[in-house]
This record gives C-alpha cells, structure tokens and sequence, in this order.
C-alpha cells in the first residue's frame, strides 16, 4: 500500500512538473514574440515592403502561428502596420528609398490600392522605389507598377490575361447528398443563395457581377495606365487579348523595365545609395520599422479606429469575424471615453447575420449622436457591411471597393433525402400544436412554414431599408430601386448616395479630426486583440488547425469556407456573395 502511494504520489509530482515546465517555456517564448519589436534604423537604409500574401487589416504578434508554423509567421503584418512604416518612411532622413517586393496573392483590390495610395505619396519625398516579382498577374503588378522601376526575376513568368470571376455552385452536390436548401429572398439581386439554388447564374446575378469585373478591371488598367504613361485603352486591349506572353514582351511594351536576379537589383540600388560594392545594403522589413517621431503620444485626445472585419455572427465571434457582442462592447467604450473625440469605423465584411447587424448599427447610432462617426470601407462593405455603416456620418470608400447588396435572405436545409433514404433514419414527433415542429430538417417546409419565414425577410429587408434612409437622408421609393441585393462598386455608389466621397483610413481619419475640431490626436484600435498567450488558451488546437489549413489550402481555402457556411445556413441573412474568386 505504502509502495502504491509513493508512486502514485510520485506520478502526479511527475505530470504536475511537467506541465509547469511546458506551461513556462511557452510563456517564454510567447513573451519573446511579444516583445519590443523595434530595431535601431541606420542611416542610408532602405525600407523593404514585401506583399506575397493575403494582407489582414491589422498586425498581430500570433504567438500560435509562430511557435507551431514559424514560415508563415512572417503574413502577421496587417496593413495597418504597413501604411503606417510607408508614412513614417516618408518622413525619415534614415530612410532612403523602399524596395518592394510582391509576388501573386489574395490581397483585396481595395487593400492595394490603399498601399498603393500611400506609396504614391511616399514617391513625393523625392525618394526611390524599386520593385521586384517572381511573378506578375494583373493584381500584384498594379501594385509593383508604382515603382520608379519595375524588374522581374529571371525565369520569373507573367500572366497577364485580364480579370475572371469563379462563382461556385452547391446544388448538385447537395442533391447528390440528399440535401435541398429552401430559401426566402427580399431583394431580385440577392445572389448569395444562387450557390445553393442553382448551377448556373441568374441574368440579375450575371449582371451585377459583369458590372464589378469591369469595374475593378477600369480602376486597374487606369491606375497601370498612369504609372508607366501607356494609354488606358492599349493596356485593356493587351491584357484581354494575352498579348504579352513573356517577360520580354512585356519589357518591350514598357510594362516592365528589366530582367534580372535579385543581387543584380541589389547593385542597383548600391549605386543609388552610393556605397561600396562589398557594403551590404540596410534592409528594414516594414514589420520591424519604427519612426520615434511618428506618434503623437503626448496628445489626450484620441481617435478611436474600430474594425470590423470578417463575416457578422452573432455572440462572441473571434479575431478572424465580426461577432456582435465584442463590436458592441467596442464600440460602447469607445462612446463613452472622453478623451475619443471621434470615431472611425473601419469595415471588410460581406455581411452575415441579420440579427447582430442591426445590434452592432443601433450601437454605430448611439455613438453618432454623441461624437462623430467615419466609415472607412476596405475591400467589401455590402449587406451586412453596409447595413452596420449607414447610419454614420460620413462614408468613404475606395474605388474599387464593393459595397451596397441592400438585401435578406433566409436559407433552410431540407435533409429528408439524406436522412430518411440514403441513412434509413425515421423520426417520429410528438406536438402540443399544429406548428409544434418547425424547425424540422428531416422534412421539408410547408407552406405556412414558407409564410412564416417570408414574413420575417420582408420585415428585416424593410427594417435595413429604412436604416438607410435614415442614415443617408434618402427616399424610400429612391432606396428601393437602388437596394433589391443588388452589388455596387464604390464608383456607382458614390453617384448612387450611397457613400460620400473616396478614400482609404488615413482619409477617413482626417475627416474624423475635423468634424471633432482637434489638430493633434493619438489614435486607438479596437477591439483589443488578445495577447498572444491568452489567445493559445483561450482559442486552442482550434484556431491553429484554421490557421494551418489556411496556410496549406491558399486559394483553395475560400471553397473550405462555402462548406462551412453550410452549418450556419438556417438563419435569415444579410450576404452578398462574397465567395467569388476575381482573379
């Protein structure tokens, strides 16, 4: 008995030991990645902008991404980060020029016309940017073709064959399955549900999405068009006839001004830095760059950006979707800290729940009534999206931005076929009421069922409708020919009312300080993002697994999504169909 205690007793000392010494290494490490990041900046360097991955809104030091897959550790840097090294660079007698670096990726198109943006006023400074890919397609090189030269690396490839959107279509393999989804609408345009009810597009839906291809594709040619001086018409024909097939090709059409391998690039440079041969050149990655002069930390007053970025849900949601509760609680402490003086609302979101969107825009109202309130619309900003930002104050967007989809939709799985004949389950009920079993999936609606779902989008579509009426001081009859779900790009909603000017955050913050009347401000992000080691507790094998299959999946993962969104598919909607794939 005694030798059974000692062991025992011994044992649990063992495990007990253990996890307290794993427990410390990971907290050590955690707070290794956490840590002061800032680097001394040598004079004569150069700053290194690298954009080969999907570029977030905001930076974060994932403590999980880095300890479990250090190579993508790297893809933390959000544009937050990155505007702000490219704005601060600009400024910095150390900094002499920036050394761009892209590659393909899924970066939105609005993402990178903001980078672009600020690189452009970087150019201002008289400094140099040099560009550099292993690879161009149309969107990474309207990036690149801001620099003073553009070069790619030798046995780089292009792919300059102009813009093709992918739509997925579920219904065939839901009824391959056994699965029917039954849906109620609001809106002729309301394209999202088209995935589950059809295998082809609508003629509204085919419509809506020509209209956004074309208009992202003008944005990019133009913008193409005034770095490198070619006619806007020249490029669109070169682009959508695959006439530049290689490098060379492109070289010679003036698209790019050389080809050579990166030390090749590096000498270059040398020689524009004017220093010796066997110097090396004093790259600063834009994650690492810091300017002791760029914030204003002294001021109290304060700008508050608040994100919202990510698909609606409802309750809590986590850092990669907009759940309702922490955007309140954001939003609400931002309202009542004295020392914000204003609010910026920056939204990228294709829109979700019906329910929390009217919950986060009822807080955006509280706040609008106190302190002003700016939305900065990213990549996309419909349904949902939009419905969260009409009642601001102001609304800015980029060109290329997607907004608008002003429409509901309820989707609801009919799994009778799968259940019933293909897994040979039957279900029997017992009812206090004629309508006792609604909700039912093994069954499909009946008609009251359909009544009763039909009469709930229709109070929601008129509910988001009225909100923006309000918001925008717009006539009914006028919203309701420009809503029916129907997707606009920034360009048509600016004529269309339904956002007031173009801009990226840098722009939406200078509104936001002059409708609050202060010169010098500091600003504050929230929501608050966890700390790398409260995040590995709290989200677990989870988020790593997401984060790991992300990784693996690239241009893949967004399908993973549809699935996914599956699950989620018996609830009344604002979406619009943000799964298509422009490449």
């Amino acid at each position: 008995m005694k030798d059974f205690i000692k062991y025992t007793f011994a044992t649990i000392t063992g495990l007990f030991l253990t996890g307290f010494i794993l427990g410390l290494l990971l907290f050590l490490t955690a707070l290794s990645y956490v840590g002061d990041k800032k680097v001394e900046v040598k004079s004569n360097s150069v700053l290194e902008v690298k954009i080969d991955y999907d570029v977030p809104e905001r930076s974060n030091d994932d403590f999980t991404l880095a300890f479990m897959n250090p190579e993508q550790s790297s893809h933390s840097t959000g544009l937050d980060k990155i505007l702000k090294s490219i704005k601060d660079a600009k400024k910095d007698p150390k900094i002499k020029g920036i050394y761009l670096k892209t590659d393909i990726n899924n970066t939105g198109f609005a993402t990178l016309l903001e980078i672009r943006n600020a690189l452009q006023d970087f150019k201002t400074s008289g400094k140099f940017i040099y560009s550099i890919a292993p690879h161009y397609e149309e969107k990474n090189y309207y990036l690149a073709c801001v620099a003073d030269s553009v070069f790619i690396q030798k046995s780089g490839l292009i792919l300059f064959n102009g813009l093709s959107v992918n739509v997925v279509f579920l219904k065939g393999l839901l009824e391959k399955v056994g699965v029917e989804m039954q849906y109620t609408k609001a809106g002729a345009f309301k394209g999202a549900i088209e995935k589950y009810s059809r295998t082809d597009l609508s003629p509204e839906n085919r419509l809506q999405i020509t209209e956004q291809v074309n208009a992202l594709f003008s944005v990019l040619v133009q913008g193409i068009g005034e770095s490198r001086h070619i006619d806007t018409a020249k490029i669109a024909s070169l682009f959508n006839n695959f006439s530049l097939k290689t490098p060379a090709m492109a070289v010679e059409a003036g698209l790019l001004d050389g080809i050579v391998y990166e030390d090749e690039l590096h000498e270059i440079i040398k020689t524009k830095l004017k220093i010796e041969d066997k110097e090396e050149i004093n790259f600063i990655s834009a994650s690492k760059y810091t300017s002791d002069k760029s914030d204003k930390k002294d001021s109290e007053d304060k700008i508050a950006i608040v994100y919202a970025v990510g698909e609606i849900v409802d309750g809590k949601g986590n850092q990669s979707v907009i759940g309702a509760e922490p955007m309140v609680k954001a939003l609400k402490n931002a309202r009542e800290d004295e020392n914000v003086k204003a609010i910026v609302l920056r939204i990228n979101s294709p829109g979700g729940s019906s329910f929390a969107s009217d919950v986060i825009a009822r807080e955006v109202a509280l706040c609008k009534g106190i302190k002003p309130v700016v939305v900065s619309m990213g990549d996309v900003a419909a349904s949902g999206g939009y419905y969260i930002a009409a009642m601001a104050d102001t609304i800015i967007a980029l060109q290329n931005t997607i907004t608008g989809s002003i429409g509901v939709f309820g989707l609801f799985p009919n799994m009778q076929e799968l259940l019933t004949n293909k897994l040979g389950l039957s279900f029997e009920t017992v009812n206090t009421g004629k309508y006792s079993d609604f909700g039912r999936v093994d069954r499909p609606l009946s008609e009251e069922d359909r009544m009763f779902l039909q009469m709930h989008v229709d109070r929601i579509y008129d509910e988001f409708t009225g909100i923006v009426e309000k918001g925008r001081n717009l006539d009914s009859v006028y919203v309701e020919s420009l809503a029916q779900g129907r997707v606009w790009s920034a360009t048509q909603a600016k004529s269309l009312k339904l956002i007031d000017t173009y801009g990226g955050i840098s722009d939406a913050l200078a509104i936001a300080s002059y409708m609050a009347k202060i010169k010098e401000y500091r600003t504050e992000a929230y929501p608050k993002i966890d700390n790398p080691f409260a995040k590995f507790l709290n989200d677990g094998t989870e988020s790593l697994l997401d984060t790991r299959l992300k990784a693996k999946l690239g241009v893949l993962y967004p399908f993973v999504q549809i699935l996914e969104n599956i699950q989620n598919s018996n609830a009344i909607q604002m979406r619009m169909p943000f799964e298509i794939q422009i490449r």
